[in-house]
């Protein structure tokens, strides 16, 4: 809060009015990426936009590749003093935002031009809806594949239900009304994956979603990636179901579905313990031949 006082405060004595949209983009020992992260943003054709990017205490050139937009008008750094983590690095960022709507970037991901202007536009022609997002490819290496993948009954409109199924998108995707940002709470800062399925679970349960089919991010699989780490998948999927029991026991089905994936991975990674309590959870909610098998490999 102090630093969106301290961001309000500079705007007014230059003689700036709040920007529209406050982008965030956290960078961590990115210094050979983030500058075509933070181009990509600057190139948008929406143009009533302030970037802020929040170097979260990097140890490589990070720091000095972002001096080279220290007077680069609607840009403002932030340096962090520790490490914070992804959600921490955004929670700052939030705090140092002016903006009615809130976007985020991430540090070695592209947006295409026209993002902001048509999700800008789809917010202000469905004033019921307090979040957009869109389509976008993950690219790693030679292959990229669309997301979201066709696995939901449905992508917008009330998804207090269906976001439960598995996160639609990603954090770059989105652009979400402040207050309702603040109405659902920032970000989980103990979460080493997933941190945008539980930003849009508070979210859904608050608000409509708005959809944008049409893909306008390119999200890069960087090497050294948190959320690359399999082991964080089962973790953070079992955190997100402890987090939330009162919405997934409107969804056993969904509950189930999650408990299964967390036990087979734990499987997979020579946990049997872990796993079988996972998947007793799982046949527990939904009693059938494919979650028995999984559990009864897991006995034996």
């Amino acid at each position: 809060m102090a630093g969106r006082l301290a961001g309000a405060r500079h705007r007014r004595a230059a003689g700036m009015s709040a920007p529209r949209v406050s982008v965030i983009l956290p960078a961590y020992n990115r210094a050979d990426l983030v500058g075509r992260a933070i181009d990509s943003v600057l190139a948008q054709t929406w143009r009533d936009l302030e970037l802020i990017v929040v170097d979260d205490c990097s140890t490589d050139d990070t720091r000095a590749a972002l001096e080279r937009y220290r007077d680069t008008p609607r840009v403002r750094l932030v340096f962090s003093d520790t490490n914070r983590g992804g959600s921490g690095a955004r929670n700052l960022g939030i705090a140092h935002a002016t903006g009615a709507l809130i976007a985020f970037q991430d540090s070695d991901d592209i947006w295409l031009p026209h993002k902001l202007a048509a999700q800008v536009a789809a917010l202000d022609g469905k004033p019921e809806a307090g979040l957009c997002y869109c389509g976008a490819l993950h690219s790693a290496g030679n292959k990229s594949f669309y997301i979201p993948e066709p696995v939901f009954d449905r992508l917008e409109g009330d998804m207090s239900d269906e976001i439960l199924r598995r996160n639609t998108t990603s954090t770059q995707t989105l652009l979400i009304r402040r207050a309702v940002l603040d109405q659902a709470g920032h970000f989980t800062e103990d979460l080493k994956r997933y941190q945008d399925w539980d930003l849009m679970i508070r979210v859904a349960q608050v608000t409509e979603f708005a959809f944008l089919p049409d893909p306008m991010v390119v999200i890069c699989d960087t090497p050294g990636n948190i959320s690359s780490v399999v082991l964080n998948d089962a973790i953070c999927r079992a955190a997100i179901l402890k987090r939330y029991p009162q919405h997934f026991a409107r969804r056993p089905d969904l509950a189930a579905r999650n408990h299964y994936i967390a036990g087979r991975i734990l499987m997979k990674l020579g946990d049997k313990s872990a796993a079988r309590q996972h998947l007793r959870a799982a046949f527990r909610l939904r009693p059938g031949a494919r979650f028995g098998l999984a559990l009864g490999r897991a006995l034996i």
